[in-house]
């Protein structure tokens, strides 16, 4: 069977049994997606024609070995399993539909088709966009506490626990060490206390954690009224404290923003029991949070070279959000 045929097949399989229908694919054409980035996973637009005189284009995301030696992506199957799992199959869930996954045999990649959505980023997005993301974000996590346990055996993801933080914290120490003695003494004496956050992570409640939810991973569809947020890209998705999403996903925003949406994901999650009831307590988990993101931040750092004044602001803030947790 010619190479064409048989990908006609594998379509015609994957959009029938997401539909829930006989579908026949009659051509298609691709192009590279407009948020491609180089470096990371080729991404492609398929856009389909079917028998019927319907038309319909899923994101496909081709995974391979790129970035294979970050901690994080060491299972490189990890997000295929996640939408397949987890996450399709409910359509209440903010993330885009799951068409299945392939191996292909010609670019030894395991190919991930996802329903494409036409619109941008919370990047790109005003900042009323970015409100309904946090409310979706708490659901997501209150949706998926109460199947902590059936998370727990699902060996592909993360394990947020102490183990997970103390080795950033140790990866952060080893960068600063490497670019200045005196900025290392002072991160060795954050990593040296850092216990305390890392006991106060891994102790919170457990959801499904994204884990890498910067905006550029957030979706907003404006099509729909109201406005649909899909969060995409779950190669690092773990279990552990959800708190740590909204503090990736509020980084750079001015403080009065941030705390709009702090104050949209808390009240979706009022009487739940998902976050601390004393507002002194939860600021330590939030200073906690910050805390983790910051040593993270240094210790990828390498990847994009900042200068080392940029370094030492970092180191600084690391320390004075252990001074708050």
């Amino acid at each position: 069977m010619a190479q064409e045929d048989r990908f006609r097949m594998a379509l015609q399989q994957l959009v029938a049994c997401a539909q829930e229908r006989d579908v026949a694919v009659t051509s298609w054409r691709r192009e590279t997606s407009p948020r491609a980035v180089p470096g990371v996973f080729p991404f492609e637009v398929l856009h389909i024609s079917l028998q019927d005189g319907k038309e319909m284009s899923l994101f496909v995301k081709q995974l391979g070995s790129e970035q294979a030696d970050h901690p994080d992506k060491k299972c490189r199957d990890r997000e295929s399993r996640v939408y397949e799992e987890l996450l399709s199959g409910d359509d209440g869930l903010p993330v885009p539909r799951y068409y299945g996954s392939r191996w292909n045999d010609g670019t030894q990649r395991q190919e991930l088709y996802l329903e494409y959505i036409a619109d941008w980023s919370l990047k790109y997005q005003d900042l009323d966009v970015w409100f309904p993301a946090a409310r979706r974000l708490a659901r997501l996590h209150a949706h998926f506490a109460g199947r902590a346990a059936h998370l727990s055996t699902r060996d592909y993801l993360l394990c947020l626990d102490t183990l997970y933080f103390r080795a950033w914290a140790e990866r952060a120490l080893s960068v600063v060490a490497a670019q200045s003695a005196g900025l290392g003494a002072v991160m060795r004496e954050v990593v040296s206390c850092y216990d305390r956050a890392a006991e106060m992570l891994a102790h919170q409640p457990l959801t499904l954690v994204h884990n890498d939810l910067a905006p550029k991973n957030v979706l907003a569809d404006r099509s729909q009224n109201p406005v649909r947020i899909c969060f995409i890209d779950w190669e690092m998705a773990g279990v552990g404290c959800g708190l740590l999403d909204l503090l990736h996903l509020q980084h750079g925003l001015e403080p009065e923003s941030a705390q709009a949406m702090c104050t949209a994901y808390c009240s979706e999650l009022g009487g739940t029991g998902l976050l601390p009831s004393s507002e002194s307590a939860l600021r330590r988990l939030f200073a906690a949070c910050e805390v983790h993101l910051t040593l993270h931040r240094i210790a990828s750092s390498p990847l994009w070279r900042p200068p080392l004044d940029r370094l030492a602001e970092w180191v600084a803030d690391a320390r004075h959000l252990m001074e708050r947790v």
